[in-house]
């Protein structure tokens, strides 16, 4: 039976440096979040207009609500924009442009091989933080990425929705879709996260 609970454990690296042209260094520049997230992200997830996103509004965005411990600075289980401000000032300050993330994929205590594993930035962060993808190996492993290009082996800071789809060669997915189409699956990527021992995702079922 497919575990009913998502537990995530981030692991980061900081890449603070790129190769460039003649074999020289250059530093990757941390990519710019919109101006106006906070606020963007209040008008898409405040339901009932109270200028803070809490209760069911969280279950909207699932990156916020796992990280509801570190944005929630005032403990009254809502976010404002000034904490998602504050959580963006924390993800700017570290200068990290892009971080090694390493994701193993469970399902009932098994590794689940050939998955994709997909970060979505939450779109209220605006067009510069990339979609980072990766398929896991046997050992339920996947190694996310913004591109091909072998500096940027990594994802951006921010929150992410997650998708884990692994489908049969007739494309019929195999996996319940709370997992993908349908994710309840999300993150921030932050340098200050706690749990840096290691990245674990246990699937949902139906």
């Amino acid at each position: 039976m497919p575990g009913k609970s998502a537990i995530w454990h981030v692991a980061l690296l900081a890449l603070p440096v790129s190769i460039g042209c003649g074999g020289g260094q250059s530093r990757l520049a941390a990519p710019g979040v919109a101006g106006d997230a906070s606020e963007a992200a209040i008008a898409e997830y405040d339901s009932n207009g109270d200028g803070v996103i809490g209760g069911n509004e969280l279950d909207q965005c699932p990156a916020l609500q796992s990280s509801l411990r570190r944005a929630d600075l005032d403990g009254d289980g809502k976010v404002s924009a000034d904490e998602i401000d504050k959580r963006i000032a924390v993800w700017k300050n570290s200068g990290l442009a892009l971080t090694r993330l390493a994701v193993t994929v469970k399902q009932g205590g098994q590794p689940v091989s050939d998955a994709e594993v997909t970060f979505i930035p939450e779109s209220f962060l605006g067009p510069s933080i990339k979609q980072a993808q990766g398929v896991t190996d046997s050992d339920g492993v996947a190694h996310m990425r913004i591109s091909s290009d072998p500096d940027e082996a990594g994802v951006h800071l921010g929150y992410y929705r997650v998708q884990v789809s692994k489908k049969l060669p007739n494309g019929k997915e195999t996996l319940s879709a709370s997992n993908n189409a349908q994710t309840k699956h999300g993150v921030e990527i932050a340098p200050d996260d706690p749990r840096m021992s290691g990245v674990t995702l246990n699937l949902l079922g139906d």
